[in-house]
């Protein structure tokens, strides 16, 4: 089997990150990427995440999954000082792909669920010197200003496309807690009827956590929901991420369903 580079960017991917294998007939047998994130807000402990994705036969994955662990070590040698992880994304569904990265040693500890939760009541006062307002995105400006806020604090981002389609929703709402026009904590819900309501990203400046600014903040937003009819809300959340897990546990969610694994190693 042979393994080559694209000769330009490939999906926005710049070349030398991705790798074709072929047979020796050069019939193409699949494709490997890696893409490197520096997530400090979202993973402290392991901010350098380097994601990796191989679409392929049996008989190439191990080729591809040898030549992105390369690539993933040239990439871990430029920030020596950094602790993270590779990891990749799969359905739960997809057996064959879920062994195959068990059998490389590739931990199944992690996986994206769906939680539902009942939407908290109680005091939602903005914390001292901070106002309560709706997000600004009356202009394109404004909406590419927030989402680049809120992509901070995911691993998965979010489009322009997608932020429009949601601002469409009826149960739409983008609102936060400002210091001075400064954000301190910003929370995007939407859901097209009462009882699809959802939690798509909820942070907080990390000088103000641990001080109830989010939970304040989503009960706030609850209570606006609350008076159009909606009850409950579902929210997505990763399994080893304590302060997701934590804010859940305190608002009684219940897990729904696993969306995908997320089978990962650890670089120490």
């Amino acid at each position: 089997m042979r393994l080559s580079h694209p000769s330009a960017p490939f999906q926005g991917i710049p070349a030398e990150d991705v790798f074709f294998a072929a047979n020796d007939q050069f019939v193409q047998l699949g494709t490997g990427y890696i893409i490197l994130t520096i997530q400090e807000e979202l993973y402290p402990e392991r901010p350098l995440q380097l994601y990796i994705d191989i679409q392929a036969q049996v008989t190439a994955r191990n080729l591809l999954l040898g030549a992105v662990l390369g690539r993933a070590e040239q990439m871990r040698a430029m920030y020596p000082h950094l602790k993270g992880r590779i990891y990749t994304e799969i359905a739960p569904t997809q057996f064959d792909l879920v062994t195959f990265y068990q059998q490389n040693g590739f931990s199944g500890a992690d996986a994206r669920e769906e939680h539902q939760f009942p939407l908290p009541q109680g005091s939602s006062q903005a914390p001292m010197g901070c106002e309560f307002a709706s997000v600004p995105l009356q202009s394109a400006q404004d909406q590419t200003a927030f989402i680049a806020r809120l992509n901070r604090y995911r691993l998965s981002p979010i489009s322009h496309d997608f932020l429009t389609l949601q601002m469409q929703q009826p149960y739409f709402m983008a609102l936060g807690f400002y210091r001075g026009g400064h954000p301190i904590a910003e929370i995007m819900m939407t859901g097209a009827s009462s009882d699809k309501a959802a939690l798509v990203m909820l942070y907080v400046q990390k000088d103000m956590r641990r001080r109830g600014v989010g939970r304040s903040l989503l009960t706030a937003a609850s209570d606006l929901l609350r008076q159009r009819g909606v009850s409950s809300a579902v929210t997505q959340a990763f399994a080893l991420n304590q302060a997701q897990a934590g804010m859940l546990r305190s608002l009684g969610a219940t897990r729904r369903r696993i969306i995908n694994m997320l089978p990962f190693l650890d670089l120490n």
